[in-house]
C-alpha cells in the first residue's frame, strides 16, 4: 500500500513512474490554510511560526532582541540571517577569491568607513579552508518523529514505522552519535484521516524544536502533512504511493519506494503470467475504502482490462467492518478467478466470509507488498487456515536479500527493541521497516557529512550520501559511514534496504519480484517478471 530497492534480484526496472491524475480529496481544512510560515514571513496562523524551520537548536530566533522590521508591518530579518546568507555566498570561494574580496573590502573601508565590523568578522570566520565546515553539530538529544496511523483503519502501519526507528537509533547512539548528540523516537498519531494528522503534524513541530527527520507519512495523509513538515525544512521519509508525488516539489520529501502504481502493475504481472497457475482473466478488485488502498484501483484496472483481462466487480470495502456478507455475495455472484486485494486490517474478515458463502472453497487472491507483514499474515491465517493461505495466496514484493552486513546489524538491533517495544522483531522482513531504517541512518550521516544542525545545510547531503558520487567508498553501517568520512572520502551508503536510486524528485526507483509466504510468515520468492512482460505492463497501464 504505502511501501517499497533495487538489487539484482528485482526484475521491474522502473526508472520514473507514470504520473496519473490524482483523486480529489475533501479535507475537514484545506492544507493550505494550515501550512506553517515560511521562513522569513512568520504569521500566527501556526505555532510552528515561533520556531526556526531550519536550525534543530534554536527556538529564539524570534525572540524581539533578534528581529529587524521594514515598516510598520513588514518582512522581518535578523541580522544572523543576513550574516548566514552572506556567508554562503562569501566562505565557498577559493583562497585566492577570498583574498580579493578582502583587499576590496579593506580599499571600500578606507574609502567610505561604511563596511560594518560584522562583516569584517564574517570574512573572518570563513578562514581559509577551501570547504565550508559547517556550523557545527550541536548539543542534545536528536529526535525522530514517527507520524502515521497507530490508531484507526491502519493502526498496523505506524509500528513499523516506529521499530525502524528503535533499531536505527542504537546504530547511531553506540557509535559516537551524531556528534555525542544521541537519538531518540517518538510516535504522532495520525489515526490515518487527514482532519487528524494535521495537528498531529503542527504539535510535532510546535512542541520538539530537536527534529532531526520525519518517517512514516503514508497515503493516508501524506497529501496534508508533507507540505507543512516541507515548509519547516525537515527531511521526511513517507511510504506514500501516491502518484501525485512522481513530480513533487517538495525539497524536504524523499520517498525510498516506487509509486503505488508498480505495486499495481507487479499485482497485474502476477495474475497474468505468475508461475503454477494458467492466466487469470476476471478480476475482483476488492481494496478499502482508504485513499491508500485506492490508489491501486485505476493502475491496475488500465493494466488488466489492456492486456485482455475483465475486471468482474470493482468493490472498495469499509475497512473495520464487523461483516462482510452482503459484500461478499457480490463479488462471488460476479465469478471471479481471482482477487487483487489490500484491505488490511479487513482481509481475514472478508476472505473467511469469502470461504464460508463459498462452500469451504478459496478463490485465488493476489495482495500488495503491504500484504507483506506479520500482523495481515496472522490475521489471514486465523481466520482461512495456514493451508489455504500458503496455496491461494501469492503477493509483489522489492526483491530484499535479507543479508548482508547492514541487514544483520538492523536485524541484532531490532530484536534488542523488543525491550521497549514488544513487537518490533515481528517486522525482520517488513520492506518499510528496513527503508526508514536506512534513511534515518542516511540523515544522520549527512550532518555528519556537513558538520551541521542545519536543516536547509544538511538535508541536500542525504541524496548525495544516498545515490552516491564518483568515487565514493560504500558502506553499509553508520560506524563504517563515520569512519569514511573522518578519513576525508565521500560516501554511499547501501543498507538494510538495499541500493537507493533517488531521481530529480527524490524518489528511489526499484522493480518488483513475486512472492508467497512459508508457514512461519516469512517471505520467499516465487517468481519474476521478464523484461518483455514487464514493458508490457508499464505501457498498458501507463
Amino acid at each position: 500500500m504505502r511501501e517499497r530497492l533495487a538489487s539484482t534480484r528485482r526484475s521491474l526496472g522502473w526508472k520514473r513512474p507514470a504520473v496519473i491524475p490524482s483523486r480529489s480529496r475533501r479535507y475537514t481544512s484545506s492544507p493550505s490554510s494550515l501550512t506553517p510560515v515560511e521562513p522569513l514571513r512568520p504569521t500566527p496562523v501556526l505555532a510552528i511560526a515561533k520556531i526556526i524551520p531550519n536550525n534543530v537548536d534554536n527556538p529564539d530566533m524570534w525572540s524581539s532582541r533578534n528581529r529587524r522590521f521594514r515598516g510598520g508591518g513588514g518582512v522581518q530579518v535578523s541580522a544572523k540571517s543576513q550574516i548566514s546568507r552572506v556567508r554562503k555566498k562569501i566562505c565557498p570561494l577559493r583562497r585566492d577569491e577570498l583574498m580579493k574580496f578582502q583587499t576590496a573590502a579593506s580599499r571600500r573601508w578606507i574609502a567610505i568607513r561604511a563596511i560594518p565590523v560584522a562583516g569584517l568578522l564574517l570574512l573572518a570566520a570563513c578562514g581559509a579552508s577551501n570547504t565550508p565546515t559547517g556550523g557545527g553539530l550541536g548539543s542534545g538529544d536528536l529526535l525522530v518523529g514517527v507520524i502515521a496511523p497507530f490508531t484507526g483503519a491502519d493502526a498496523g502501519l505506524g509500528p513499523a514505522y516506529y521499530a525502524a526507528c528503535l533499531a536505527a537509533a542504537p546504530s547511531i547512539n553506540s557509535n559516537g552519535g551524531v556528534g555525542g548528540r544521541q537519538i531518540k523516537c517518538q510516535q504522532f498519531d495520525t489515526r490515518g484521516e487527514p482532519a487528524d494528522a494535521v495537528p498531529a503534524a503542527n504539535q510535532m513541530i510546535a512542541s520538539n524544536s530537536n527534529l532531526m527527520a520525519v518517517v512514516g507519512c503514508t497515503s493516508d495523509e501524506a497529501a496534508t502533512v508533507a507540505p507543512i513538515i516541507d515548509r519547516a525544512h525537515i527531511p521526511m521519509f513517507c511510504m506514500t504511493g501516491q502518484s501525485e508525488f512522481n513530480k513533487t516539489n517538495l525539497k524536504y520529501f524523499h520517498r525510498l519506494v516506487p509509486a503505488d502504481v508498480y505495486d499495481a502493475f507487479a499485482m497485474v504481472g502476477s495474475a497474468l503470467y505468475g508461475p503454477n497457475h494458467a492466466p487469470y482473466k476476471n478480476a475482483a478488485l476488492v481494496f478499502g475504502d482508504d485513499i491508500g488502498s485506492q490508489a491501486f484501483v485505476d493502475p491496475a484496472t488500465k493494466a488488466f482490462t489492456k492486456l485482455g483481462g475483465k475486471i468482474a466487480i470493482n468493490q472498495p470495502i469499509k475497512l473495520g467492518a464487523s461483516s462482510y456478507r452482503t459484500e461478499v455475495a457480490a463479488m462471488l455472484k460476479s465469478n471471479p478467478d481471482v482477487i487483487l486485494t489490500e484491505a488490511l486490517g479487513s482481509a481475514g474478515t472478508y476472505l473467511k466470509e469469502v470461504k464460508t458463502q463459498n462452500g469451504g472453497k478459496m478463490i485465488p487472491f493476489i495482495g500488495t507488498s503491504a500484504t507483506i507483514d506479520p500482523t495481515w499474515f496472522q490475521q489471514v491465517r486465523d481466520a482461512i487456515g495456514i493451508d489455504d493461505l500458503l496455496k491461494y495466496y501469492a503477493g509483489v514484493d522489492l526483491g530484499y536479500t535479507f543479508t548482508g552486513t547492514a541487514y544483520s546489524e538492523f536485524l541484532t538491533n531490532l530484536n534488542a527493541a523488543a525491550s521497549t517495544f514488544a513487537d518490533a522483531p515481528k517486522y525482520k522482513q517488513r520492506g518499510s521497516t528496513l527503508h526508514l531504517y536506512d534513511g534515518i541512518i542516511m540523515t544522520a550521516l549527512a550532518m555528519v557529512a556537513t558538520n551541521s544542525s542545519d536543516r536547509t545545510v544538511y538535508n541536500p547531503k542525504i541524496i548525495e550520501i544516498a545515490n552516491g558520487t564518483n568515487g565514493a567508498t560504500v558502506v553499509n553501517t553508520y560506524k563504517d559511514g563515520v569512519a569514511a568520512l573522518k578519513a576525508g572520502k565521500s560516501i554511499r551508503f547501501v543498507g538494510a534496504g538495499g541500493e537507493n536510486n533517488f531521481d530529480q524528485y527524490n524518489n528511489s526507483q526499484s522493480g518488483y519480484i513475486l512472492v508467497a509466504y512459508d508457514k512461519d510468515g516469512n517471505e520467499v520468492t516465487a517468481g519474476k517478471l521478464t523484461p518483455d512482460q514487464t514493458a508490457k505492463l508499464i505501457a498498458a497501464g501507463g
